[in-house]
Formats: C-alpha cells, structure tokens, sequence
C-alpha cells in the first residue's frame, strides 16, 4: 500500500503570508507616523493656532480615518479607493513634515509610503 500524498502547489519561493505580515506591520507603523507628522505640523506653527491645529487635525484624521477606513467599520470605502485614499493621507502627511522643516523625516514618510503602496498591490495581486 503507497501512501498519497496531497498534491503539491507550485512553490514560487516567496512566502507571502510572511509578506503579508511585514506589509501589515508597515502600514500599521504608516499610520502610527501618520498621526504623529500631523502633531509635529500643527505644534511647529504661531501660536495660538499651534494648539488647535496641533490637536484638531490629527484627531480629525483619526476620527475619519475610524469612520471610512477602519477594517471594521460599516461605512468603509471600496478597496480600490482605499488605497489610493491611504497613500494621499500618507503623503500629505510627508508634505506636512517638509513643511514643518523635517526634510529628512519627511522624505523618509514619502519613500515608505509609497513602497508601501507598491508593495501592498503587488500582494494584492499575487
């Protein structure tokens, strides 16, 4: 009696659930830095729009950011339109740290948003 053996998936050599959590965990620190630039903004302006922008802005892009890209939320954009969503938060996000004179940090949220955004489509492909 042999014994069967399952059948075999073509092995591209690339884990992808390894790569999926290492993209997840990108997006998740993206977000972290996303809230933290717009702190950094509104804090590095004349007063006394420093402690309105400082505290209002992020918390208005937390609070959208819950309602319409939350993985759970009801309202949650199409998948498509998420995407591209969540790259121009991040990017502004960037500008926002060039404009408050961090070119390096700035620059550091822009080239890890987009390779985020590069990476997460082609996982969404695959």
């Amino acid at each position: 009696m042999g014994r069967r053996n399952a059948p075999q998936e073509k092995s591209t050599g690339f884990n992808t659930s390894a790569a999926y959590m290492v993209v997840a965990s990108v997006g998740f620190a993206l977000e972290v830095a996303m809230v933290a630039a717009f702190v950094y903004w509104g804090f590095a302006q004349n007063a006394p729009w420093n402690l309105v922008l400082g505290l209002g802005i992020p918390a208005l892009v937390v609070v959208l950011w819950g309602v319409f890209m939350a993985p759970r939320s009801e309202r949650r954009l199409p998948e498509g339109i998420l995407r591209w969503v969540a790259l121009g938060i991040f990017l502004v996000a960037g500008l926002a740290l060039i404009a408050a004179n961090s070119l390096v940090l700035g620059m550091a949220m822009l080239v890890a948003s987009v390779g985020y955004f590069i990476a997460e489509r082609a996982l969404a492909r695959s």
